[in-house]
């Protein structure tokens, strides 16, 4: 409860400067982190030889674009809950996170599939060769599918970090980076998996991030994910689109101006 009370305290009450620090430098650190994933599937494979190198080369965007979604709900909804918190509305804040990380994760899958059925025109499209393709595609079949969790793992980043628990996001990024680059030689070489090999390593490396960021939300101490009345009208302040946008979580490049002093 102390805990949960010092959070409340530093986003609605504590110094700017000291706020900024308590959460940038974990959330820094995090995306740094992050950032490890692609780096280090790349460092390996690249061992393998330059088509293997290439064939995750051309699945990173499309990785990327998937990892997006997750952004888009999760930075949309960080600033406003953040807000919410900061004054107490705890019930609010719940339906808000509730909203953008059942989005994320709805839209997330839409896509995933989408480009699961039509994954080798889209690796053409972003430079596949004939030579790069099938090991883009062994690749991208698991790393794409995997993606799911790193959608989840994104947007909950953003929504626990607004809980002012930047060190639970960081944890969470630093435990999957580590297990993927301990993973990685062991099912590329040990296992002689070759590019499915680092797929999976990555897989599993996200799936542990995701378990961390459940058991903190399985705890229900912060911010409780809902499944119940989520686009409700309930949820969507009986239908008040300026509110429902900021329900929703998504960052919005239109919002009506009250011009009146």
């Amino acid at each position: 409860m102390n805990e949960r009370n010092n959070k409340l305290e530093l986003l609605g009450s504590a110094p700017i400067p000291k706020a900024l620090m308590a959460l940038g430098m974990p959330i820094m650190i995090g995306m740094l982190i992050n950032a490890l994933y692609n780096l280090v599937d790349a460092y390996f494979v690249g061992g393998l030889g330059e088509s293997q190198m290439g064939a995750i080369s051309v699945v990173f965007p499309l990785g990327q674009v998937v990892v997006g979604l997750g952004l888009m709900f999760g930075n949309g909804a960080a600033s406003y809950l953040s807000r919410l918190l900061g004054r107490g509305n705890k019930d609010t804040a719940n339906r808000v996170a509730s909203t953008a990380l059942y989005s994320s994760i709805l839209i997330g899958t839409i896509i995933i599939l989408f480009s699961t059925i039509f994954l080798k025109p889209i690796l053409a499209m972003l430079g596949a060769t004939e030579t790069i393709m099938p090991y883009a595609l062994t690749y991208s079949r698991i790393y794409i599918l995997s993606c799911v969790f790193n959608v989840f793992n994104v947007t909950m980043n953003n929504i626990v970090s607004s809980e002012g628990a930047a060190k639970t996001t960081m944890c969470a990024l630093l435990l999957g980076a580590a297990l993927n680059i301990g993973l990685d030689p062991l099912f590329i070489y040990t296992f002689n998996m070759g590019v499915a090999g680092a797929a999976i390593a990555t897989a599993i490396s996200q799936m542990v991030s995701t378990l961390v960021y459940l058991t903190y939300v399985a705890k229900k101490k912060r911010i409780f994910i809902q499944r119940k009345s989520i686009f409700s009208n309930w949820a969507n302040d009986g239908g008040n689109l300026e509110n429902w946008y900021s329900y929703f979580g998504v960052p919005v490049t239109y919002k009506p101006f009250d011009y009146t002093d």
